[in-house]
């Protein structure tokens, strides 16, 4: 007896009279999809007997989330989000190093005995990467978050909006009154997001009828250690900074801690803007004013652009989305009191 080959998602898609994309933002809870249409398509998945995955339930397929370091609480909280949403779609995880992945490994993943490896997400690739290359050359379904710049990636990749969050972030500070606003990003150590984040900041003074000074621009490497030491170097200036702007959280960390070995008082003496707004931000005293990178959504994303890919309804470009992010005021902003 021939068994009844499962339905894939092209069936489900002619059942319920939509386009095959669709069907692949409905099973991977993207947005953009009306409540008809969503309807239609849950009931041609009913219908169906739709099945998420094609492999026996003891074998599971395999997705692989490559980072450059397990330290930082912002790869922490997105290898969460990447679990999260893989164990949803029936996938499991597994995470390497970014000096440990390489073609030979994949190419064994992905051998007929073995064949577990669906796909691989590059978390924070830079331009260029030899990663991104093999992954090609292997056709291995593959997708950057947060990248280094999406240009000539060659793979899809999921991005927050660095210049609108950092745009809004120095907006905060300039509509409280302050006029002396430091930055502390990192435009070496992270070109994209970095300059980004800067760009901002400049052209938020530009419309506000202020120039760059010079001397209130560090750069750092978003670490906790560049925001203390460069933080002391901003509060250390004959004329200090009223408000400090950082590219990411563990650098206001870090300029709070400054402060505190000078016993400025937060935000009464100094106000510090933060960016990811990481699980620690909102237990600091005060709790920190951030902007959110909603790395959850991301990872949800970039694991569905691998199931897309997988089931081939993607377009032959890669596509480059930018998430939207969003300006978290707590404690650690107010009016300047000089």
């Amino acid at each position: 007896m021939t068994a009844t080959p499962r339905p894939k998602i092209a069936d489900v898609a002619a059942a319920a009279g939509v386009s095959v994309p669709t069907v692949s933002k409905v099973l991977n809870g993207r947005t953009h999809v009306s409540d008809a249409t969503r309807a239609k398509v849950q009931q041609a998945l009913a219908d169906l007997d739709y099945s998420k995955r094609n492999t026996p339930a003891a074998q599971p397929g395999m997705l692989q989330l490559v980072v450059n370091n397990f330290d930082s609480p912002w790869v922490l909280e997105t290898m969460a989000g990447v679990e999260s949403a893989a164990d949803r779609l029936g996938y499991a995880v597994a995470y390497s190093r970014a000096e440990h992945a390489t073609a030979e490994r994949w190419r064994k993943l992905r051998e007929p005995s073995v064949n577990r490896l669906d796909g691989v997400m590059l978390l924070a690739p830079r331009r260029g990467s030899p990663l991104v290359t093999a992954l090609r050359s292997l056709r291995i379904p593959a997708v950057a978050i947060d990248p280094e710049g999406s240009e000539g990636l060659a793979i899809p990749s999921v991005s927050p909006a660095s210049f609108s969050g950092a745009l809004a972030a120095v907006g905060h500070l300039l509509a409280l009154g302050h006029r002396r606003v430091g930055i502390i990003t990192g435009r070496n150590h992270s070109p994209g997001h970095g300059r980004a984040r800067y760009a901002a900041y400049a052209a938020a003074l530009h419309e506000a009828g202020l120039p760059v000074a010079p001397e209130l621009v560090r750069d750092g490497d978003f670490s906790t250690e560049s925001g203390m030491r460069l933080g002391a170097e901003l509060l250390d200036l004959p004329e200090p900074p009223t408000a400090i702007f950082t590219g990411s959280d563990l650098q206001a960390l870090g300029v709070m801690n400054a402060a505190g070995q000078r016993s400025l008082l937060v935000p009464r003496d100094l106000s510090i803007v933060g960016f990811d707004d990481i699980a620690q931000a909102a237990l600091t005293s005060p709790p920190l004013t951030t902007v959110r990178q909603p790395l959850a959504q991301m990872a949800a994303m970039a694991v569905g652009i691998l199931t897309e890919q997988r089931e081939g309804a993607v377009s032959a470009a890669p596509t480059a989305l930018e998430v939207a992010t969003e300006l978290v005021v707590r404690g650690t902003t107010a009016p300047p009191s000089r």
